[in-house]
């Protein structure tokens, strides 16, 4: 009578080792990935908005002895526009990266192969930006970027500067931050004047360019011709 029982017995143990050979399977499989909430931050270039870059220039003499005399433009203007889920709303922290943007000449052949003989080179330098944001209402305002580095050729590049905005909802910090330009030159492309020079009630001075970087498409190329005229060669790395 007892042996009416072992098929079905038997069936039951096929069917627990079938499910546990399948175990590992289903604990392989990728958890599912959640979106987070993010902040839209949007930035627009006031001093060049024809190539949509910040300029920042050291003044107008054009040799090492002379660098950084003349009228100075030490201040670069963006506006800026916040959002969450289209909702402007004003950040309670904001934040701003430097990163210098060198050209170096490797002494060895580069890890993709020997025509990687001119490198570009990220530093990161956001100990010479100081940045200031001003909000004239929810979401809406401007960034002052005011370089403080040191006016010498190695400074002269073009730079990214990463903006960055915070602000809790709920229980959760959401986050956004978004990429600029600013061409940091010793002094204006060749034959290029200031195009007016306004007295500051304080008595400083404030250049108004009208093309600081003349004919130049890139900043980059205009920085690198400025440091060969500074006597400043490409480096090795």
């Amino acid at each position: 009578m007892k042996t009416r029982y072992l098929p079905a017995i038997a069936s039951i143990l096929i069917i627990a080792v079938a499910l546990t050979s399948f175990m590992p399977v289903f604990a392989a499989l990728p958890t599912r990935l959640i979106a987070q909430p993010t902040l839209t931050v949007v930035t627009i270039a006031q001093d060049d908005m024809a190539r949509e870059t910040g300029v920042i220039v050291f003044g107008t003499g054009t040799t090492v002895a002379t660098l950084g005399t003349g009228p100075q433009l030490l201040m670069s203007q963006f506006k800026v526009f916040v959002s969450y889920n289209g909702i402007p709303v004003t950040p309670t922290a904001t934040g701003c990266e430097f990163v210098e943007k060198d050209k170096v000449n490797p002494l060895k052949p580069g890890p993709q192969g020997p025509y990687e003989n001119l490198v570009s080179k990220p530093v990161d330098v956001s100990d010479n930006i100081v940045c200031k944001f001003r909000w004239g209402k929810p979401g809406v305002g401007v960034l002052d970027a005011y370089y403080v580095g040191a006016l010498s050729p190695v400074k002269i590049a073009d730079y990214i500067l990463v903006v960055s905005a915070s602000l809790p909802i709920g229980r959760t910090t959401v986050t956004g931050a978004e990429i600029q330009d600013i061409c940091v030159l010793g002094f204006p492309a060749p034959g290029v004047t200031p195009a007016w020079i306004i007295t500051k009630p304080s008595g400083d001075t404030h250049p108004i360019y009208a093309d600081a970087l003349g004919n130049y498409v890139s900043c980059e190329d205009l920085a690198l011709q400025e440091q060969a005229m500074l006597g400043l060669p490409i480096l090795w790395q």
